[in-house]
Parts: C-alpha cells; structure tokens; sequence
C-alpha cells in the first residue's frame, strides 16, 4: 500500500509538471542596478510606446535623473515599456535582432501605442459575452485567419494557419468550450470575437464575419501620427551637456597630473644642474 501511494503522488507530481503554464513571463533588464535597488517601487506595465521626445529624440538613462546615457532614438521608433517608477520614469527596451537596449526615459516623452487595453477602455462597455457566434463557421483547415490587436487596427496583429487544432479550439467542441470569450459588432455591422488566450496566443481579435480579411487600405500608424501633430516630428539626436562630463572630468585630471610631473621633473633637472 506504502508503494501504491508513493506511485500515485509521483503521478500526481508528473502531471503537475507538465501542465502548460499561463501565466507571462515577466522581463527584468540584463543590467540595472537602479531597478535591482528599486524593484519593490516600479510598477509592471507591458506596454508599447512611441518615442515622443519634446527635442524629437528620446535619451535612456542608466536611473532616472542617472548621468549615464545608454542609447538614443528619434521620434516614431516603437519601445516597450515593462516598468514605471513613481508614474514619471519608464523602464524602457528597444528590440533589434534579439537583442536589447534598455534605459530609463521620462514618461512624458513617450506616446502610448492604441492597443486592446485601451480599446476595452474606450468600447469595453460595449461588449458581450460569447454565445457560440463562431459555432458554425466551416473554413476549411489549412486556411488562414488575421489575428488584431482591436478591431480597425492599421495592422495584423499575426497571421494563423488555421489547424484542425486551432479551428476546434476557435469554433468549441462538445468537450471544449470556445476560446472566444467577448464580442464586439463595429460600425459597420461587422462582429468581432476577442480572445485572452489560446495556446501561446495572447490577447487578439479576429473578424467573425471574415476571419481572412485583409485591412490594406490604411496607412502606418506612426506617419499619420507625426502628420497630424500628435507626435513631435523626429530629428537626430544629441548628447546632453552631462554625458560629456565625465570626458571632461578625465581629460582635467590628465592635464593636472602631466602638469605636476613637469613641474616637478622640470624642478629636479634644475636642482641636477
């Protein structure tokens, strides 16, 4: 009996770990030892942003109010803000090939990018609950459907080859039901279902009616921006004042020392004499 009940909760144990894990990955810059100090007093955002710096660029600092400049970007380029410190700096990161290039920036250069938070604030009491809208759809799998960020969005969010996994899981089963928890029908009468997760697929919105639509008709959203004056235009960066201070710290203490040695090298050679 001792046996049985060891197997059954190593069982147990087994089928715990193999579980999928739902919840997100939460990021920590590689270097910071302002966060690693202050880690308790930031609050986690996961956000996107536009740089929307008064000077057309934006500045990351090694801390807020820090003397350390980590890089700079002009106005448009898209960042992602994971952390806010007191409401007024963001922890910020800029993606290129996997790699990152994180600083603190004020939160006041930065402009929110439209995505399906602030949609649910804007039309979320327009919403209904799911009641099998989708039920009937009979795409064919090995078709495709356009994931949103929200409904009207200038861009697909991602591309989804519609497996017989992914269309049952879209469309529920008898055993499982739909992935599609709330609906929203726009302006022009399409329907539109959201859905929170499914299967490493976060937070996105398909159109019920035409799940394969291509908007193609809008322009990028960070020129219509600058074009219509809610972002400042971009211009090329400059170093601030004190990032040069150091340089200018290091180059007095190098004239001071090679003085010293002059005079007292020069003063030597004359006591020789």
């Amino acid at each position: 009996m001792k046996h049985l009940f060891s197997s059954f909760l190593t069982l147990i144990m087994l089928l715990t770990l193999s579980a999928p894990a739902y919840a997100d990955v939460m990021w920590e810059p590689n270097s910071n030892y302002f966060y690693d100090t202050h880690r308790d007093q930031c609050e986690y955002e996961n956000r996107g942003y536009y740089a929307n710096g008064k000077e057309g660029f934006i500045t990351l600092w090694d801390a807020p109010n820090g003397g350390t400049v980590r890089a700079q970007f002009q106005n448009g380029e898209q960042m992602w803000v994971y952390y806010i410190y007191r409401g007024r700096w963001a922890l910020t990161a800029f993606w290129t090939g996997g790699e990152e290039t994180s600083g603190w920036v004020p939160l006041a250069d930065l402009y929110l990018i439209y995505d399906h938070i602030s949609f649910e604030e804007e039309y979320g009491d327009q919403f209904r609950d799911y009641q099998g809208e989708f039920a009937s759809f009979d795409g064919e799998p090995g078709s495709y459907i356009q994931l949103w960020e929200h409904p009207g969005a200038w861009d697909e969010k991602e591309t989804l080859e519609l497996t017989p996994e992914f269309l049952d899981a879209l469309r529920g089963t008898e055993e499982q039901p739909s992935y599609i928890s709330k609906i929203y029908t726009d302006e022009h009468g399409a329907n539109w279902g959201y859905v929170a997760y499914m299967y490493g697929l976060r937070n996105f919105w398909i159109c019920l009616d035409n799940p394969s639509c291509i908007m193609s008709s809008c322009i990028p959203l960070t020129g219509s921006l600058i074009e219509s004056g809610e972002l400042i235009a971009p211009k090329e960066p400059v170093l601030p004042a004190v990032s040069y201070t150091p340089y200018i710290l290091v180059a007095a203490v190098a004239a001071v020392t090679g003085g010293l040695l002059f005079f007292f090298y020069g003063k030597r050679r004359k006591t020789t004499k």
